[in-house]
C-alpha cells in the first residue's frame, strides 16, 4: 500500500538523518520507472516510480548493470553528478519528498536545486526544480490543457490534496526498507527477462521444435514397428502357396486379415512384405538415431534454459554472449562448440562433464550460475569437472556422479571430494578450481551399469544449433 503523507515525512526525517551531508554520482537507470544514485557512503538511494507503491529508500547492492539512457536519466546524470545532499523534508499533509540539492554548474559556481518525488499511487514522479522552483525536467509532463500543467520552465505547482483523510502514522523504517528489498527480486526478474527475452524465447521456439521431432520420430517408430513382422506373411504365402493366386485382395492369418495387392502375383506379394520388413527395420535403426540426438539436443536445451534462469542480471551478458545468443560491442566471441561440456541423463539427474581445461572451466564458471548444485572432481591429480544440474540429487545420484567424474578422468577407482558450487571459484590459470570445503567419497570400483551409462554421453549442442 501507497505511503500516506504523515509516514512519507517520517521516511524524509529518517532519510535526512542519514544522508543529510552525503554526496550523490552515478544515476542508473535501471528499468523503466527505477532510479539509483550510489552515495559516497557506498550505500544506494533508489527510487522506485510504480503505480501501485512508489518508493524511496536506501538499498544495497542487488540493483547493478548498465543504466538505461533516457533523455531523463541522462540529464539527471549530468546535472547532479556529486551533488551534496542539503536536506530531505515534506510539507505537512503532502505525500511528497524534497530532496535539496547542492550543485556545482557548468561555470563551476555552487547553486541549488531540488529534486521533487511525488508519491501519490497512480502517477507518481520525479521532477528536478531550480533555485526559483521552476521545472527543469521532469520523468514525465502534463500538458497545457491539463488540469495541472507541467512543463520545462513552467513554475512548479503543488497538485490539488483532494479528499484523502489521512491515517495515523506508524511508521517502521527498517520494516519499510526491508519491505522494498523484498520486492526488488520482481524488478530484477523483469529487467533480467527485458534482456534475455530474446534468448529465451528462441530457446523456447527450438525447444518446441524438438518436441513436436520427437514425438513425430516416435509415432514412426510406432509405425516401423508394426511392419517389423511383414516377413511372416511372405513365409506364410510360400508355404501355402497353391491357396494364393493373383487378384486376391486379403487372406487370412492367425484371426487377422491381411491386405494384398491384387494386381500382383503371390510371389510378387511375399517380395513386398519381405521389402517392408527389411524397410521398417531399417527406417526404426535411423529413427532411433535420431531420437537420441533430438532428445540430447532437447537436454542440452533446457540445460541452458536452467543456467539462464539461475544467473544473476549481471552475469546474463557474459553467458548469453558464450553461448553465442547475443554479441557484446566491442568482443568477439569464438563459436561455443569448443567449450561445450559433455552430458549423461540417468532418470530426471543430468550430470554434465567436461574432458579438458576449456571444457571444464565453461561448465564450472558459465554455464552453472546454480550455486546450490554440486560440483564433483577427483581428489587427487588432474580431472575432469562434473556437475549435476538437479537440486538436492539422491545419494545414489551421488554416487553415481563419484563414478562418472572418474571414468571422465580416466579412472574406474579413488577419491572423489565434491560440494555445492558457490564452494568453488576460479583459479590462476584456465581449467583450476580452487575449493573452500567439500565432502569425499571413495569408488572402489566403478560399477558396470556406470560405464554403460558413461557410453551415452552426448555433446552438449550449444549456439550452432540456435540459428535453424
Amino acid at each position: 500500500m501507497a505511503l500516506q503523507g504523515s509516514e512519507i515525512a517520517l521516511l524524509g526525517n529518517e532519510l535526512d538523518r542519514r544522508l543529510q551531508g552525503d554526496h550523490i554520482a552515478g544515476l542508473i537507470e535501471f528499468d523503466q520507472g527505477v532510479f539509483y544514485w550510489q552515495t559516497s557512503k557506498k550505500q544506494k538511494l533508489v527510487f522506485i516510480l510504480h503505480h501501485d507503491y512508489p518508493r524511496v529508500y536506501l538499498g544495497d547492492s542487488s540493483f547493478d548493470g548498465s543504466s538505461l539512457n533516457s533523455p531523463f536519466s541522462t540529464l539527471l546524470r549530468k546535472m547532479l553528478s556529486r551533488s551534496k545532499i542539503l536536506s530531505i523534508h515534506s510539507e505537512e499533509g503532502e505525500r511528497i519528498l524534497y530532496f535539496d540539492l547542492e550543485r556545482t554548474n557548468e561555470v563551476f559556481k555552487k547553486e541549488k536545486v531540488t529534486l521533487v518525488f511525488e508519491m501519490m499511487p497512480i502517477q507518481p514522479r520525479l521532477l528536478l526544480l531550480d533555485q526559483n522552483q521552476n521545472i527543469i525536467t521532469s520523468s514525465h509532463y502534463s500538458s497545457l490543457d491539463s488540469k495541472r500543467p507541467l512543463l520545462k520552465g513552467m513554475h512548479y505547482e503543488l497538485p490539488d490534496k483532494g479528499n484523502f483523510k489521512p491515517r495515523e502514522a506508524h511508521f517502521d523504517y527498517d520494516a519499510y526498507c526491508a519491505l522494498c528489498k523484498e520486492k526488488e527480486a520482481a524488478i530484477l526478474q523483469k529487467r533480467k527477462l527485458a534482456f534475455a527475452g530474446t534468448s529465451l524465447r528462441s530457446l523456447a521456439s527450438r525447444r518446441k521444435t524438438i518436441e513436436k521431432k520427437i514425438e513425430a520420430i516416435k509415432v514412426d517408430i510406432q509405425n516401423g514397428e508394426k511392419h517389423l513382422g511383414d516377413s511372416q506373411y511372405g513365409d506364410y504365402i510360400y508355404m501355402n502357396f497353391e491357396d494364393f493366386s493373383r487378384g486376391m485382395k486379403s487372406f487370412e492369418y492367425e484371426g487377422e486379415t491381411i491386405a494384398l495387392d491384387e494386381t500382383k502375383t503371390p510371389a510378387e506379394n511375399a517380395e513386398n512384405f519381405y521389402k517392408r520388413a527389411k524397410k521398417a527395420k531399417k527406417s526404426i535403426a535411423i529413427a532411433k538415431d535420431n531420437l537420441s540426438a533430438a532428445e540430447g539436443e532437447l537436454q542440452s536445451l533446457i540445460v541452458i534454459e536452467n543456467a539462464i534462469a539461475a544467473s544473476s542480471f549481471d552475469q546474463l551478458p557474459p553467458l548469453l554472449s558464450e553461448l553465442g545468443l547475443i554479441k557484446i560491442k566491442g568482443k568477439k566471441t569464438s563459436p561455443t562448440i569448443s567449450t561445450a561440456p559433455y552430458m549423461v541423463v540417468e532418470n530426471d539427474a543430468r550430470f554434465l562433464y567436461g574432458k579438458n581445461a576449456k571444457q571444464n572451466d565453461y561448465l564450472s564458471f558459465v554455464l552453472t550460475q546454480e550455486k546450490s548444485y554440486l560440483w564433483f572432481h577427483t581428489q587427487v591429480g588432474a580431472g575432469a569437472h562434473l556437475v549435476i544440474f538437479k537440486p538436492n540429487p539422491s545419494q545414489a545420484e551421488i554416487q553415481r556422479a563419484c563414478e562418472l567424474v572418474l571414468l571422465a578422468s580416466g579412472k574406474e577407482s579413488g577419491e572423489v571430494m565434491y560440494c555445492p558450487r558457490e564452494n568453488i571459484k576460479r583459479g590462476s590459470f584456465l581449467g583450476q578450481a580452487i575449493v573452500k570445503e567439500f565432502s569425499s567419497a571413495y569408488i572402489r570400483v566403478v560399477s558396470e551399469e556406470a560405464k554403460i551409462l558413461f557410453e551415452t554421453s552426448k555433446r552438449l549442442a550449444l549456439s550452432k544449433d540456435f540459428s535453424r
